[in-house]
């Protein structure tokens, strides 16, 4: 692949860290270690095959996360070091993680705030001589939710399980399809159809290879502003939709 994958939304660690709590609305004080880091690495498994930048943090956390739990399951010793002592003889294994969770955590929430009062001002136009601006495109149908990366990956997850072992196997065609090729046939079927699923983006796909281009393609041109991708309720098809610039 001669693309490099950079995007704003991949923000590390402690971001999918804080998806994984929030999705299944775990208590962030009172994190399940063991059940997180098994959810952790296998998004992990998903970004290593996907050799996206900045992998080498993720491996960092995996081996915080396996730390942690290993702390966990040891017995916690009295002052004495004869018995088992009480949380309070040592240090949540956790509380350092948990700390890190609730400042990433306010930081992300300020800049939300932030992205929400821009939208608004992007919304308001001063009176002049000429006509406002054509809005038609700008307009989003406010039922639909826009994506997270992660969100995006669970969806491409699910693609690439629901593909026969075999299938995937099979050999790399020659010549390879790059992904800015990839990228501008999505456009271009996109534009044409004006909206499609996510799932049709990979109806062609007969390699491993290809189906990693073909995300790595989606991912780079919502990074551009060139795709959005909404999802209207939780489970439903996620819908891809070109992106309309004055």
């Amino acid at each position: 692949m001669d693309y490099q994958i950079i995007l704003d939304g991949f923000q590390g660690p402690l971001d999918l860290l804080l998806h994984l709590i929030e999705k299944d609305e775990i208590d962030i004080y009172n994190i399940p270690i063991a059940t997180i880091t098994e959810k952790y690495l296998e998004y992990l498994q998903t970004i290593q095959m996907l050799n996206l930048d900045g992998v080498g943090d993720f491996l960092v956390m995996a081996a915080t996360l396996m730390q942690i739990k290993a702390k966990m399951l040891l017995p916690q010793l009295s002052e004495t070091g004869l018995e088992e002592g009480t949380a309070e003889d040592e240090e949540d294994p956790r509380w350092e993680l948990v700390c890190k969770l609730i400042e990433y955590k306010k930081i992300k929430e300020a800049a939300a705030s932030l992205q929400v009062i821009e939208a608004k001002q992007l919304q308001v136009y001063t009176r002049t001589a000429g006509e406002f601006p054509d809005q038609q495109y700008a307009l989003v149908d406010e039922s639909l939710k826009k994506l997270s990366v992660w969100e995006l990956m669970e969806a491409f997850k699910a693609v690439m399980d629901s593909m026969e072992v075999a299938h995937l196997k099979s050999a790399i065609p020659k010549p390879e399809i790059s992904i800015k090729q990839r990228m501008a046939e999505i456009l271009q079927l996109v534009e044409a159809e004006k909206q499609i699923s996510f799932k049709s983006v990979f109806s062609n796909v007969t390699t491993k290879i290809d189906l990693i281009t073909c995300f790595l393609a989606v991912l780079e041109l919502i990074r551009l502003r060139k795709l959005e991708v909404y999802q209207a309720n939780v489970f439903d098809d996620i819908i891809i939709k070109a992106t309309y610039n004055d």
